[in-house]
């Protein structure tokens, strides 16, 4: 696991899992002047890491091979304020962003591990962005739209073209998407009382239920898969500590809410090896802590410092 943010300077720094499921390493820096950060794996297992840039481009740094050394940075252009990447269902990773104009726009790879196309809009007027895939590989993207609902966007086959926008309604600003252990989407959103809300697939790759709140009060969301399959969100709390609720049964039915402590601003979450949840958050101090499962599915450890100096979030899983 490899953990990246925006340090003190600007640039992107990162630290690591020195084995799978193990002790870390020290930081390093990747250099750079960025905004927000996001982490994919290209399909022979490289991180490539996709960043704005000072200049509000999107730029991207790459392992040169898996669990290696890095290339230079390089940018493609383009004027974007929000990101996601994801796998298409051959492995090219595909990036969405905001761009100037409030659109959603893409770029992808038109290979595997290879070169990327230029910047295409799939139009709308988007804020918060998160990709997921429906469980034939096709990409769904979920955005807040200019009314504050939730709207998606979908491909129409595997590695292929898109649909036109479809709203869910509702009056959200913060959108995280998850695959239930049976491959149904499942949609969460902070709502305008401030409680979590979702909205889930009734069966894969197919139509959607009706908003059901999870309750609580939250202004930051994070969603994981336990080893079992079983869907966990992590969120920041009214007094600023971390809380959890999870499936009680893969694709099933949810907890109540539990602290986990801790004073938070970003979070992200990611699994490791062995299947074992670890949350990833910036503290009170700026600096890097993190909290994990001391069992694939089980309870938590407390916290620990990773120290640093972030405040921007992501992390992605090396290749083995």
């Amino acid at each position: 696991m490899e953990v990246f943010g925006r340090g003190a300077s600007g640039s992107l720094d990162h630290i690591w899992q020195t084995a799978p499921n193990n002790g870390w390493s020290g930081w390093g820096t990747l250099g750079g002047s960025i905004e927000q950060v996001e982490v994919g794996r290209n399909e022979d297992g490289r991180l490539e890491v996709f960043v704005i840039g000072a200049d509000n481009a999107l730029w991207h740094i790459w392992q040169t091979a898996p669990n290696n050394g890095w290339s230079g940075w390089q940018s493609f252009g383009g004027w974007v304020d929000r990101l996601s990447v994801t796998n298409n269902e051959d492995g090219r990773l595909e990036v969405f962003a905001r761009g100037g104009d409030g659109a959603l726009w893409h770029i992808w790879q038109t290979a595997p591990n290879n070169g990327w196309s230029g910047w295409a809009s799939l139009g709308g007027w988007v804020d918060d962005i998160d990709t997921v895939r429906n469980e034939d590989g096709r990409i769904e993207v979920f955005v807040s739209g200019s009314d504050n609902a939730l709207w998606h966007i979908w491909q129409t086959a595997p590695n292929n073209g898109w649909s036109g926008w479809a709203s869910f309604g509702g009056w959200i600003d913060e959108v995280e998407a998850g695959n239930n252990q049976d491959g149904r989407i499942e949609v969460f959103v902070r709502g305008g009382d401030g409680a979590l809300w979702h909205v889930w697939q009734t069966a894969p790759n197919n139509g959607w239920s009706g908003w059901a709140s999870l309750g609580g009060w939250i202004d930051r969301l994070a969603v994981g898969n336990n080893a079992d399959g079983r869907l966990e969100v992590f969120a920041r709390g009214g007094g600023g500590d971390l809380w959890h609720i999870w499936q009680t049964a893969p694709n099933n039915g949810w907890s109540g809410w539990a602290s986990l402590g801790g004073w938070i601003d970003q979070l992200n979450v990611n699994r490791n090896n062995d299947g074992r949840l670890e949350v990833f958050v910036t503290g009170g101090d700026n600096a890097l802590w993190h909290i994990w499962q001391t069992a694939p599915n089980n309870g938590w450890s407390g916290w620990a410092s990773l120290g640093g100096w972030i405040d921007r979030l992501s992390s992605g899983q090396n290749a083995l």
